[in-house]
């Protein structure tokens, strides 16, 4: 059984939602331009000027170096890997004892915290890292502690090479590196 639309009248005067809006003329790019800037009043805002200074107790600080103590953070070398993949790949590289947390932070850098010292120390001092074919370059959390990325240092590396002589190996042999 179909519905006939006349037998549903329009409501006359306004519904409980209101007068319904009227469509607006389509606007043009260079009518948009040449209107003039929407009225403050619709926006309204105020500056509060700052009371006191905002400041801690020693005890908080002291508390936050305890909690973020056995930390890392680090940044890999170009773009910044995904979340999901740099967390594979480290679980892959370490075999942690304990486990990790693992935050992103601002500026491109991670937050690496760890529940063992032991693991903690491994990371720390086993390094370089090559975590998805890049550098990840780590360092101790400090309370202090400012993203700053430092791309121009130099960064450790081993090389080897495979099949050199025996003879080769004396402390006078020096290698010949054609660039």
């Amino acid at each position: 059984m179909a519905l006939n639309p006349l037998d549903f009248p329009p409501m006359l005067g306004s519904s409980v939602l209101g007068v319904p809006p009227q469509p607006l003329p389509p606007a043009t790019y260079a009518s948009n331009l040449s209107s003039s800037p929407s009225s403050s009043d619709e926006f309204p805002m105020s500056f509060v000027s700052p009371t006191k200074k905002l400041s801690f107790k020693t005890d908080d600080l002291t508390e936050g170096k305890n909690f973020w103590h056995l930390s890392l953070v680090g940044y890999s070398i170009g773009q910044r890997p995904y979340y999901e993949r740099l967390l594979a790949a480290m679980n892959k590289a370490w075999k942690l004892k304990g486990s990790f947390s693992l935050l992103s932070l601002a500026d491109d850098f991670f937050l690496l915290k760890f529940t063992s010292a032991e693991d903690f120390d491994m990371v720390r001092t086993g390094g370089p890292w090559f975590l998805l074919g890049k550098p990840f370059i780590l360092q101790e959390w400090s309370p202090k502690f400012k993203p700053k990325r430092d791309e121009t240092g130099s960064i450790p590396l081993w090389i080897k090479i495979l099949d050199l002589p025996l003879a080769l190996w004396t402390p006078a042999a020096k290698p010949c590196l054609n660039h």
